[in-house]
């Protein structure tokens, strides 16, 4: 069976409200989203973040028990349009390359959006809800009410029943975290998943910081047919 680990963390990043700083005055605007914690999913073209983005395949079966890559990722805002329901929806361009010298290659386009007091994105069409305002500790949702929890993903050529047993909460606020070398105050830790049985393992976290969004993520998937002398760890 397949296992995967995945972790990305930003790099340098353009937020939207750079500008912001230089002033002395806010908006009504403004102030609703500081008490909502819409600053924590920031939308606007233009706006860019970069990732150095890792991932690590077990599996046993396969010609390479395991495999590394390490990748740099960027996502961009580039533009907006209306859903069905008539929702602003943002456009965004998913870009990879190897290394700092080397050009971007688009990957994917997703797309993102605040409904209904809920950071929607959707991915590969699969929506999620990412978080869901006001922030606060301890909130707990169901983020994947969109996805059937045995809905099939492919890693490596197997498959594997990803979300099972996922369940969202704000673990932690107000946190302060150094990533990437850079220093981001408050970060909100959201957990996604931390299921664990005989068999399988299930765990994602999050990390978002104001006015940049997502500064960290971290997936371990985890599926073994070891059910007895594994040494006490099957994984």
């Amino acid at each position: 069976m397949k296992s995967i680990n995945i972790t990305y963390t930003v790099k340098y990043f353009l937020a939207i409200t750079t500008l912001l700083f230089l002033f002395s005055c806010t908006t009504e605007e403004d102030n609703f989203q500081l008490e909502t914690g819409e600053e924590y999913f920031p939308l606007a073209i233009g706006k860019y973040t970069v990732y150095e983005m890792d991932s690590t395949i077990y599996d046993p079966n396969g010609a390479e028990m395991v495999r590394q890559s390490f990748t740099q990722l960027r996502e961009e805002i580039v533009d907006t349009l209306r859903n069905a329901n008539d929702e602003l929806v943002y456009k965004i361009e998913q870009f990879t390359r190897l290394g700092d010298t080397l050009p971007w290659t688009i990957q994917n386009v997703y797309t993102a959006s605040i409904v209904n007091n809920q950071a929607q994105r959707t991915e590969e069409n699969l929506k999620f809800i990412k978080m869901t305002f006001p922030v606060r500790d301890n909130n707990s949702w169901d983020g994947n009410a969109f996805i059937d929890d045995g809905t099939i993903v492919l890693v490596a050529g197997e498959t594997i029943e990803m979300f099972k047993g996922w369940d969202y909460r704000i673990k932690e606020v107000d946190l302060v975290d150094t990533i990437g070398g850079q220093i981001f105050e408050p970060v909100v830790l959201i957990e996604q998943a931390d299921n664990e049985n005989a068999i399988e393992l299930r765990s994602s976290v999050e990390k978002y910081a104001p006015n940049v969004g997502l500064i960290y993520k971290e997936i371990s998937i985890f599926d073994t047919q070891c059910i007895e002398d594994c040494e006490g760890q099957p994984w």
